[in-house]
């Protein structure tokens, strides 16, 4: 059977990819070229008070989001009401802010038993605006319609103006909390103006939706919560031991995330590719596995011939490139890229075997449990190799956990097809 890659460029998936793209370039791409500007003005000190903040509050913005970004957008990729549609939205839009309401809670909680300095303090309570806006954001919705036009061209006017503001308010290390403002209130503008288009163009009217459907939603994207959970840990969990570790050390922490913002800029390369076929790889299965599962082989060899020289050429310059990127006190630990960049590679194979395969076709299980055992290992290892080699344990830990993963989901999709 060849691959009617006519019919896929006719649909929407393409158009939705570009605008994913140009999105992703915004979201994540975009706000690196502050990057450079603000590691050097604040200092790997300050820099790590600011990245141990984002790095709980991504915590609590997982358990806000639910996965929906995976289940809401299949439930509504695969749906042919609207009206149904609108009481999906009701639904998700109301879980989320119990979960809001929940992580409060936690926030209080960690802070108060927590020995944090008043400076980490204040910018975790600072930091949470990004966490409200979370609670408003639907990109899901957008997602699994294939509407991301709206989405991006609002994403990119208000990540234009702030990344302005950074320059233009970012004066000295003593304005953390001024940036920390800037960064978190974006998240917060994105999502009242995303509220706003929805109600605009689809005229989706939100009702409060009852404790028992809020319930049903939850018990239904619990597989998808857990994984995206397991998968913030994946990216957070060395910076929170490294500052447990190091203490009152946030130079090594402020040093970390600023070198691990390279592979992660790689893996979101990927990911707009990943976003737009999610969905039409999910209509695909319920009519032809196999086609679905060739799509998925021909993606594999492409993004191998594009990303193995890519990742290279970062590993093989990793001092200049972190020179150039961070500043010269960054460059002492810039061999830590190399097992990261195999992480950011690995990533990306895994989100193709995972999320294409074992999401795309409902099977949110098996993909769980493949990321609990990774998670598991990820935890020891950082724990273990993070006491006896601090930085450079904690990036190992993180590329052996995910060839775990690797493993993990070869070995499910074998025994599915099996």
């Amino acid at each position: 059977m060849k691959i009617p890659f006519k019919e896929i460029v006719k649909s929407n998936t393409i158009k939705n990819g570009i605008w994913l793209y140009i999105l992703q370039f915004f979201n994540t791409v975009f706000p690196l070229l502050t990057l450079p500007y603000v590691t050097r003005i604040l200092g790997a000190d300050k820099y790590g008070v600011f990245s141990y903040a984002l790095n709980i509050i991504t915590y609590l913005q997982v358990v806000v989001e639910y996965g929906f970004n995976l289940s809401g957008a299949r439930k509504i990729a695969i749906c042919k009401e609207e009206k149904t549609e609108e009481q999906i939205y009701s639904r998700i839009v109301t879980a989320k802010m119990l979960l809001l309401l929940i992580t409060i809670l936690i926030t209080i909680s960690i802070i108060m038993l927590c020995n944090f300095s008043d400076e980490q303090i204040i910018t975790i309570i600072i930091m949470f605006i990004l966490v409200i806006g979370t609670t408003f954001t639907q990109s899901w919705l957008f997602q699994g319609k294939q509407k991301m036009k709206f989405v991006t061209i609002s994403n990119s006017i208000i990540r234009i103006i702030f990344m302005i503001l950074i320059f233009i308010c970012v004066r000295t290390e003593n304005d953390i909390y001024i940036y920390s403002f800037l960064y978190a209130v974006v998240f917060f503008i994105i999502g009242i103006v995303q509220t706003l288009i929805i109600k605009k163009v689809f005229n989706y009217k939100y009702k409060i939706s009852k404790f028992r459907d809020c319930i049903d939603e939850l018990k239904d994207g619990w597989y998808t919560f857990t994984t995206s959970a397991m998968s913030k840990i994946f990216t957070g969990i060395s910076i929170t031991l490294l500052g447990i570790i190091n203490g009152a050390n946030s130079s090594i922490v402020g040093i970390y995330s600023a070198i691990q913002k390279i592979p992660v800029a790689i893996n979101m390369i990927y990911a707009p590719i990943g976003q737009a076929i999610f969905p039409y790889i999910s209509k695909k299965y319920k009519e032809d596995s196999k086609f679905s599962i060739k799509i998925i082989k021909k993606l594999l060899v492409l993004l191998g011939i594009c990303f193995i020289p890519i990742i290279s050429i970062v590993a093989f310059f990793s001092y200049d490139l972190i020179k150039i990127s961070f500043g010269i006190e960054y460059t002492q630990y810039h061999v830590v890229l190399i097992p990261l960049v195999i992480w950011a590679f690995l990533g990306i194979f895994n989100n193709l075997l995972g999320v294409q395969i074992l999401v795309a076709q409902g099977k949110n299980k098996e993909y769980s449990q493949a990321f609990s055992i990774s998670c598991i290992s990820i935890l020891l290892l950082n724990i273990i190799l993070g006491k006896l080699f601090n930085i450079y344990g904690v990036a190992i830990a993180t590329m052996i956990s995910e060839a775990i993963l690797t493993i993990g989901l070869l070995v499910k999709i074998y025994r599915k097809r099996k």
